[in-house]
Parts: C-alpha cells; sequence; structure tokens
C-alpha cells in the first residue's frame, strides 16, 4: 500500500466512525426525550419531579409488575431517568440515597 492509499484509508476510516457515532448518539436523544407510556410511568415521573421519592420508588415497583417482555425497554428507560436525577441528588438528599439503594435492592433482590 502506498502513502496516498493509506491517508485515504486512514480518511475513509475516520469519516465511518464519525458517521457511525453521530447515528447513535441521535437515537438515544431521542429515546431520552420519548414520553413513557407504561401504565403508572407518570405517577412515578411526577413524584420524582416533586422529589418524593417513596412514592417514586413504590410506583417503580408497580410499574415493574407489569412489564413483559415486549415492554421492558421502555422500563429500562424510566428505571434508568429516576436512578439519573436521584444520582445527581444524592450529595444534598439522605433520601435521595435511600431511594437509590432501595431501587437497587428491587432489582438485585439483595
Amino acid at each position: 500500500m502506498t502513502y496516498p492509499d493509506s491517508r485515504r484509508w486512514l480518511a475513509t476510516l475516520c469519516a465511518l466512525t464519525l458517521v457511525v457515532a453521530g447515528c447513535n448518539r441521535d437515537t438515544s436523544e431521542a429515546d431520552a426525550k420519548k414520553p413513557f407510556t407504561l401504565p403508572g410511568a407518570s405517577k412515578v415521573v411526577d413524584a420524582l419531579a416533586k422529589k418524593d421519592y417513596e412514592t417514586t420508588v413504590a410506583g417503580l415497583a408497580e410499574v415493574k409488575a407489569t412489564v413483559t417482555e415486549k415492554t421492558h425497554e421502555e422500563y429500562r428507560r424510566l428505571r434508568q431517568k429516576v436512578l439519573d436525577q436521584l444520582v445527581m441528588e444524592m450529595g444534598d438528599s439522605e433520601p435521595a440515597k435511600e431511594a437509590y439503594r432501595a431501587i437497587g435492592v428491587m432489582e438485585t433482590g439483595r
């Protein structure tokens, strides 16, 4: 392979990497903004916004009980939204820490 060919190969590889990385980011951003349609999910989101962590965890447990294989991905998004918010607030809030731990116990059974 000659020098110009290797540069062309490298440029093609870089362009392909950027395209693939850009596509993945757009998908995750769209998923984050997609509304939740699971029964009880709005209760979880509302309780989280009000920083009512006990209701948030209880609502998440109720939603988890209704999840099927078909709706598992949406439940995962909801759970991740809750966990992300709790992590942001854990530094200043003992109830947020307790809620985070409770969700961990709920998910792992320990």
